[in-house]
């Protein structure tokens, strides 16, 4: 092989080398580490993603908190345990420092995978001098959807999300089918919904678990994730003492298919169980359907 036929045959290699990296991104979405250092704070080049519009309605007046935006260390990391950091800025780009504390904590962050296989609910501790959050968190890999839940000093309550990938060997969970009822750690709970009120009945050996413990300040947490577009509904239960049935009022929007994480604490320690319900245009109630951030 002449010199002319090398250079040839070297850039038909690339070509393919290239169109398959590109071909294999498109499919999976970005799930490439980045490669900068370990230095697990990131000095490196910084991304802010800001929170796609129509994500989070807290109704009523607009709020000047909902221009934050959640800058991440680093918005690539290996599978495993990692430490996430981040800050949350204002609309003028500066940090946010000070947070009110709801249910007991400044801030709850929930990372959910795209393809709803994943799930984790922490609380980061914050640099009240610099306004940064950081969290050890174990990640599977693949995307990953952050949603920061907040209220800001003397303002209202706030959702900011932002996206991870995460590298490893990722393997779409096939969506589950709809599904009322998870059993976890012996416990069955079972989900009864009558328009937009749900309650979740939790019960252990055939018998309702009528002491369930306050958790976070409440007897139980409901994370709803629409499915198609990733849509975050936090709600928090309905005043009332624990009869081993914790009820919520959410306004699932008509006609989608939502993953469902109900969290709760018996004999001190928190469990949490995962359904699956698609609504339709007859249970669910219109007034405010949709995409609030409930609380």
């Amino acid at each position: 092989m002449n010199a002319w036929q090398r250079v040839v045959a070297l850039l038909v290699v690339l070509g393919l080398g290239f169109g398959a990296a590109f071909a294999l991104g498109g499919a999976v979405g970005p799930i490439g580490a980045d490669d900068a250092d370990d230095d697990r704070h990131g000095h490196g080049d910084r991304l802010v993603l800001k929170p796609a519009d129509g994500d989070h309605d807290h109704g009523g007046a607009a709020d000047p908190a909902a221009a934050n935006v959640m800058d991440l260390a680093r918005t690539a990391y290996d599978a495993g345990r990692q430490e996430l950091t981040f800050v949350i800025r204002d609309a003028a780009g500066e940090p946010v420092t000070s947070y009110d504390v709801q249910h007991e904590k400044l801030l709850h962050l929930v990372a959910v995978r795209h393809d709803l296989g994943g799930y984790r609910h922490v609380h980061p501790e914050l640099d009240p001098a610099t306004g940064e959050w950081s969290q050890r968190l174990d990640l599977d890999a693949g995307s990953w959807r952050l949603y920061a839940d907040y209220v800001p000093s003397g303002g209202s309550a706030t959702l900011t999300q932002a996206d991870v990938a995460v590298a490893g060997d990722f393997r779409p969970t096939e969506p589950p089918a709809d599904s009322d009822t998870d059993t976890v750690d012996g416990y069955d709970v079972h989900l009864a919904r009558a328009g937009s009120e749900l309650t979740f009945h939790v019960t252990r050996d055939g018998e309702p678990v009528t002491d369930l413990e306050p958790y976070l300040g409440a007897y139980g947490h409901l994370v709803a994730i629409r499915a198609d577009d990733l849509s975050y509904l936090h709600v928090h239960p309905e005043d009332g003492a624990s009869g081993g049935a914790v009820g919520f009022h959410a306004a699932l929007a008509d006609s989608a298919r939502y993953r469902l994480f109900f969290e709760f604490q018996h004999e001190g320690k928190v469990r949490r169980a995962e359904l699956a319900v698609t609504t339709s245009d007859s249970d669910t109630d219109h007034e405010g359907a949709g995409d609030e951030h409930q609380h």
